[in-house]
């Protein structure tokens, strides 16, 4: 039965393959297969859509998102493992490939599903898209045989699992909503009630938010939904880093590889770094075992922490919903999401600088009247945030050794800033300062049992013993890659941001820059 039915399936492949062939259908299938216009395609209309249907077009945008992100790497690729079915131009080398030859395997077709899924949750949503989407979806599908890379049940396997799964992921989440909705986020909810159903009616606040919260002011409770939301976004993508790792999909880097080696052989530093990326390797792969995952498992930990302290911070010191969009914006920066997945020095290193700054902005704060005037306040607890900066740097400095360049950065703040000046004349910052330069201990040990190797390492990498020239294709070079792994958005963003902070910074307001 399996003999007649592969049989059947090599037939019909021939079939499309090559008793189909044509030249117009040369040029079309490779392109509905995939092109460099697709995505910019997607971010258009996927823009279109939210502009003209705003809740509605959103919803159907996050639920396809959702249902390809899932739904690929989870289930299509774990079914590929599974089966181990190799492509049709492997037992018949005669095929007409049009596309790329790739080595993965063929069942199912992930174009298939994820064109089926995106298809279904459409339909969902507004019902007419059928007549446009369930073509598109086709015809991607047949041209994953015109190509010569699938067979015909991939792709009827590919797309009948993920319209499956994409129509019980939207039932599913809209079920869900349905109790935590009206527990965690009643205000959200009463305006809501259904995910995909928006001809229900909404409902009274009073009568959607439990009596638990119904003596908080609705200010207070939306600040709560956003900061609640932010815990779940932020869960969602811990998880799907860890699945990702765990899924082995990348190897290890070459960084990676010999700082495992590293962990193996504890040292007060090593060769080309502190000791802190070797401690956290040291306590991954003592958690989970001496494999990749060990290596890797306290990168998206890290992450995840980093996310939940800039959520709270903003969310204490501004709003919950600009927490949440600081965490988006974090998420979408090229070089931090690859530190989410890569356990190397930076991700170390980002964290240590972001404790250090958010806790030497509440100490410079510790001085305001307001807190100043407190009675219960102590020399101890006032000291408490300094100590923490302190301790946040050093480490930092015992991941990266750029890291120190984080003091030139409060050096900066307190030249900048009149009430971070007035912190020097307290014991607070020098006491950080102190425990910096413990940290600096370790470090000068072993490179002076080491014949200095790590400051000869740096001499050479910053060329110290060549003379210094200008060279602006390097400074284009340095600012183009900086662009593009800060988010060039995200970038204009923060030099904004700075501008913004910096000019309102006004002697008036009390927080001048001024003498």
């Amino acid at each position: 039965m399996t003999a007649w039915l592969q049989s059947l399936d090599a037939a019909l492949f021939r079939s499309i393959n090559q008793s189909l062939s044509n030249p117009f259908f040369d040029w079309l299938m490779p392109v509905l297969s995939g092109n460099k216009f697709f995505v910019p395609a997607v971010i258009v209309a996927s823009v279109w859509l939210i502009w003209k249907q705003r809740t509605k077009g959103a919803l159907c945008v996050v639920f396809i998102l959702l249902a390809v992100a899932l739904g690929d790497p989870l289930i299509i690729n774990s079914i590929k493992h599974a089966v181990g079915r190799p492509r049709p131009f492997v037992p018949m080398p005669e095929s007409i490939t049009l596309v790329g030859r790739t080595s993965s395997f063929s069942l199912p077709s992930a174009h298939a599903a994820n064109m089926a899924a995106a298809a279904m949750v459409a339909f969902l949503f507004f019902r007419g898209s059928w007549r446009f989407m369930v073509p598109l979806a086709a015809g991607v599908a047949f041209s994953r045989v015109y190509n010569g890379v699938h067979y015909v049940s991939d792709v009827l396997l590919g797309a009948t699992l993920g319209a499956g799964y994409a129509a019980l992921l939207v039932w599913g989440l809209d079920r869900c909503w349905g109790w935590v909705g009206r527990q965690w986020f009643p205000l959200w909810w009463a305006q809501l009630p259904s995910l995909c159903d928006f001809n229900s009616r909404p409902i009274s606040p009073s009568q959607s938010t439990p009596s638990s919260q119904l003596s908080t002011p609705n200010s207070q409770l939306l600040s709560l939904h956003w900061l609640r939301l932010g815990y779940i976004v932020i869960a969602i993508f811990f998880l799907a880093r860890l699945a990702y790792i765990g899924s082995s999909t990348i190897e290890l880097s070459e960084d990676e590889a010999y700082q495992w080696q590293w962990s193996k052989h504890p040292a007060l530093a090593y060769y080309s770094k502190p000791p802190g990326i070797a401690v956290a390797q040291w306590i991954g792969t003592h958690l989970w075992g001496d494999t990749a995952f060990g290596v890797r498992f306290l990168a998206p930990c890290v992450t995840a922490l980093m996310s939940v302290l800039l959520l709270r911070f903003f969310a204490r010191e501004a709003t919950a919903k600009l927490g949440l969009f600081v965490v988006f914006a974090a998420t979408t920066t090229p070089l931090l999401s690859v530190g989410a997945v890569l356990m190397t020095v930076d991700c170390l290193s980002v964290l240590f600088w972001t404790l250090a700054m958010l806790n030497g902005w509440q100490a410079v704060r510790s001085t305001d009247a307001h807190v100043r005037s407190t009675p219960t306040r102590t020399w101890a607890s006032a000291l408490q945030p300094w100590l923490l900066t302190g301790l946040w740097l050093a480490l930092g400095f015992l991941s990266k050794n750029t890291n120190a360049f984080q003091l030139a950065c409060f050096a900066l703040f307190f030249v900048l800033w009149k009430p971070a000046r007035a912190q020097l004349r307290t014991t607070g910052p020098w006491l950080a300062l102190g425990v910096v330069a413990l940290a600096v201990l370790p470090q000068l040990i072993w490179n002076a049992q080491h014949g200095w190797a790590t400051v000869e390492h740096l001499h050479n990498r910053a060329g110290l013993a060549q003379a210094w020239k200008f060279t602006p294709n390097y400074l284009i070079d340095f600012v183009a890659a900086e662009l593009a792994l800060l988010n060039p958005a995200f970038l204009a963003l923060i030099f904004g941001g700075v501008l913004a902070t910096f000019f309102s910074l006004s002697p008036t307001g009390g927080e001048g820059r001024g003498e």
